[in-house]
């Protein structure tokens, strides 16, 4: 699969747990300003090296692969909060990874000052370790970087 055009906050398929899905593609990066610095209109078209990254990465990373990873990073949220009773969430296994997260986006930060701890592109989603901040699965120079809350590539 291969994307030639697309605008900031289209919808695209991808494979994701094996499974065909609608997300949203938006823009966090450079692009989302116009040379005076002010935002664009929300459906501006993406860059060639915004559809570059794009294209790499649906066509190579596979969320199932980072199910370890989010597990982790799920379990250490839970182990972080209780309710005002005193119980608890989690821990979650590999096999409720699918139930936990809801990715809906696919986000692109492709920026000139880029600082090396900001992810470039990431699965961008809800969780229900963290409803209020959801998930970033991010990426940077075409390797995995990490997981964090959804401001992270914002």
């Amino acid at each position: 699969m291969n994307i030639e055009k697309l605008n900031n906050n289209d919808m695209i398929k991808i494979n994701m747990f094996g499974k065909e899905k609608e997300v949203k593609v938006f823009c966090t990066g450079d692009n989302q300003f116009d040379e005076s610095g002010n935002y664009k209109n929300y459906d501006f078209e993406l860059t060639s090296e915004e559809l570059e990254m794009l294209n790499w990465f649906i066509n190579n990373i596979k969320i199932e692969d980072y199910k370890k990873q989010i597990v982790d990073y799920c379990n250490g949220q839970y182990s972080s909060w209780q309710y005002s009773d005193g119980t608890k969430e989690g821990p979650i296994g590999i096999e409720n990874v699918e139930k936990e997260i809801n990715i809906y986006a696919v986000a692109i930060n492709i920026s000139k000052d880029g600082y090396s701890d900001i992810p470039e592109i990431s699965f961008y989603g809800t969780c229900n370790c963290d409803e209020e901040h959801g998930i970033c699965i991010g990426f940077r120079d075409k390797k995995y970087l990490g997981i964090e809350s959804q401001d992270w590539i914002l």
